[in-house]
């Protein structure tokens, strides 16, 4: 691989770090081989698969040119990730900062992925040896973060849980970066309880939703058997992800919203994803119907037990009253995936009513950033606390208390 800087050691002499420019098709080649070997060994999500980044990566326009940041051993890889530089965050019209992102760009029309459960790809042996794996994390963003110039921010999008632990922060007290935590709440049901249940979701939620999703399936009855379908193939998946978009952008055009799917990279991402990675069983495509007609499409990323829910198409029309094709859908999906013996069905970050109301797991995800030391960033804090105070609102690291 070209344009390698120079190895820095961490904790001990035996982690060497480097961060790596991937201007050759072949040094990309070689990537996938060595990531996948690395995963083979780790404990990340399927966001830091190489499903996700390596889809990621190929179809990434050529004005993004993500590095590869790098910890190892001798010739063994013990942590990896790519990192970009982003866009440059203007204030007022005038130039303010650097940016760069972790398994991200800084680009909205292309970070309308929205990487979640992201971090850097670390062996789980790692702590076997001389530095466990917060120590091979903080050694390679503090490696990451000197090598970068001026007055940068550094994006860490949807870290699972709280983020990084304070341990990194003492790793990086020469940088002075100063650290902001965005927390949010993340969903999930846990199947193991389903099963515990019988196999019957309804049974862990409240008593008013169980009767408002039973009155919903009776409704639909009357149309027809109420099923759920996995796609049996890839050419079956492809087709039914073509219908979830028409779906999901009848109803968000329809609430004056553009909808994901008119976003054409985030279209050509998922066709790419879902046409090399569903047979393996990395991708999940279901399909819910009432007799012969679609009610809703769920599809859905899964690794090592838990079931990742990324995106729905729903018919809201097939009857007047009732109509709650998402819980329906939802429902049955969870008591799919428990029979099928995974442990969890994550909706992941964010509020919506669907989730409160199915969620049985109260999880949380954080966005991080940080800062290099600069006036600059203080001056924007206490405008940014000023204008908190005025409008009665908190903190980003103080959201989830509320």
């Amino acid at each position: 691989m070209s344009s390698r800087s120079p190895s820095a050691s961490a904790a001990s002499s035996s982690l060497q770090l480097s961060l790596v420019a991937l201007d050759d098709p072949a040094d990309r080649v070689a990537l996938a081989t060595r990531w996948r070997a690395l995963e083979a060994r780790a404990e990340g999500s399927f966001f830091t698969r190489w499903a996700w980044i390596g889809t990621w990566l190929a179809l990434l326009p050529d004005a993004v040119r993500p590095r590869l940041l790098q910890a190892r051993r001798g010739e063994r890889d013990v942590g990896l990730a790519l990192v970009v530089d982003g866009p440059g965050r203007q204030r007022f019209g005038l130039p303010f900062c650097r940016t760069a992102w972790l398994h991200a760009t800084g680009r909205p029309e292309l970070d309308i992925l929205t990487i979640e459960h992201n971090d850097v790809l670390i062996a789980a042996d790692a702590a076997e040896g001389a530095e466990g794996a917060d120590a091979i994390r903080a050694a390679m963003l503090a490696h990451w973060a000197g090598r970068l110039r001026g007055v940068t921010e550094i994006v860490l999008p949807g870290l699972a849980g709280p983020g990084w632990p304070a341990g990194c922060e003492a790793r990086l007290a020469s940088r002075r970066l100063e650290r902001e935590d965005w927390v949010r709440r993340s969903y999930a049901v846990d199947l193991k309880a389903v099963r515990a249940a019988g196999g019957d979701f309804l049974k862990l939620i409240s008593a008013n939703s169980r009767s408002q999703i039973r009155r919903s399936m009776k409704e639909y009855g009357q149309l027809g058997a109420l099923t759920l379908t996995p796609a049996a193939s890839t050419a079956q998946a492809l087709d039914w992800l073509e219908r979830l978009a028409a779906l999901h952008q009848a109803h968000w055009t329809g609430r004056g919203q553009p909808g994901a799917f008119a976003n054409d990279f985030f279209f050509r991402f998922h066709r790419t994803l879902v046409e090399h990675h569903h047979d393996s069983g990395a991708i999940q495509m279901l399909r819910v119907a009432v007799g012969e007609h679609d009610l809703g499409f769920l599809y859905s990323f899964i690794h090592r037990g838990r079931v990742y829910f990324y995106q729905s198409g729903l018919e809201y029309g097939l009857i007047e009253k009732h109509a709650r094709p998402g819980l329906v859908a939802h429902v049955l999906a969870a008591q799919h995936n428990a029979a099928l013996g995974h442990e969890v069905y994550d909706f992941m970050a964010g509020e919506s009513r669907y989730k409160t109301t199915l969620a049985t797991l109260d999880e949380q995800m954080t966005w991080t950033t940080l800062r290099t030391s600069a006036l600059r960033f203080e001056l924007e804090a206490a405008l940014r606390r000023h204008r908190q105070r005025r409008a009665g609102t908190v903190e980003p690291q103080e959201a989830l208390a509320d």
